[in-house]
């Protein structure tokens, strides 16, 4: 079981280190940046990684085995965002947002993905190496719910929709086709096909220097999170709590399940940060085309502001407690 002392070990961590130097270079005013280039170049790198890395390793169980996890994956995305979509319209939100912010909800971060997989490492704690591949069944699963909701709500309150402004096969191609959604599924059938022998001389390249990498995209990703949590000052402090309670709830209710379809401590803590975090990458691309009237710096101010850096300071250490808590009773 992990300490207190090493939960805040890890935000000592130099990862955890270099995203909150880019935050505190935000709200000191620095001109540092990281290039658009070289942080594209860096998250195909860690997402080919994560993706390549789960193929191989189902090509050793096989493709069966995977079946459970990515059904489970689905129920987890669509009970996220029901949820949350339902809160969300008891507290006052219209239908549009309360569909868009349950869509960002429900739908998985792929840097508390990678971040995650940091941290087991650091650890030393083993994990079902698919989990990640699971991103993408969760992911679909929660933006096609909050769409569904957030029509149904519009629809009840006699708002007319143009015929053709929403297209479910629109919806699904945006989805499917996202960067994060695409490399890492990409890279998981690249994995899948190729097998140990196929990829043992790219292994290296995506093993030795990841951590070193991973340190430059959390420094970007701390820059881009700062510009985000000042944004927040003319929200509800009603939502701001519940941003911060929700990503645990639905961490939790993850663990149970994947406790229950036999996932090890690692592997649920895995699953719990796919359930647990929020989409500021696939999630506000979808949300923006369907809803168009919904306040976009909302949802994903919440989702950067506030969720991904409870996430990756409190949130990841506490879910693998909780997740050894209940694999023990």
């Amino acid at each position: 079981m992990i300490s207190l002392e090493f939960a805040f070990s890890n935000m000592l961590s130099p990862a955890i280190l270099f995203f909150i130097l880019g935050v505190i270079a935000v709200s000191v005013k620095s001109d540092l940046e990281i290039p658009d280039s070289i942080g594209s170049a860096i998250t195909l790198y860690i997402l080919i990684s994560i993706g390549l890395q789960s193929g191989v390793a189902v090509s050793k169980t096989g493709i069966l085995g995977v079946v459970i996890p990515a059904l489970s994956a689905i129920i987890m995305g669509i009970l996220i965002t029901t949820v949350v979509y339902y809160i969300m319209s008891k507290i006052g939100f219209d239908p549009e947002n309360a569909g868009s912010i349950a869509g960002h909800y429900g739908a998985c971060n792929s840097v508390t993905l990678i971040t995650v997989l940091v941290f087991l490492e650091q650890m030393g704690a083993s994990y079902e190496e698919f989990v990640p591949a699971l991103y993408p069944f969760m992911d679909t699963a929660a933006l096609l719910t909050g769409i569904v909701l957030g029509r149904v709500g519009l629809k009840k309150r006699s708002v007319e929709v143009e015929k053709g402004e929403y297209n479910i096969r629109d919806i699904l191609r945006t989805s499917l086709t996202a960067k994060s959604t695409l490399l890492i599924f990409g890279g998981f059938l690249i994995g899948l096909i190729s097998g140990v022998e196929g990829t043992k001389s790219l292994m290296p390249f995506y093993d030795n220097i990841f951590e070193g990498i991973f340190t430059i995209f959390m420094l970007d990703i701390g820059i881009l999170s700062g510009s985000r949590i000042f944004g927040l000052k003319s929200v509800k402090p009603v939502t701001l709590v519940l941003a911060i309670i929700l990503p645990p709830l639905q961490a939790f209710m993850a663990i149970i399940l994947a406790t229950f379809i036999g996932l090890s401590p690692g592997g649920a803590t895995v699953f719990a940060a796919l359930a647990g975090g929020a989409s500021f990458i696939s999630a506000p691309a979808v949300m923006r085309s369907t809803f168009p009237d919904a306040n976009p710096s909302l949802a994903l101010g919440m989702s950067l502001g506030i969720i991904f850096p409870f996430n990756i300071l409190i949130g990841i250490p506490l879910y693998y407690q909780i997740a050894n808590i209940i694999s023990n009773l």
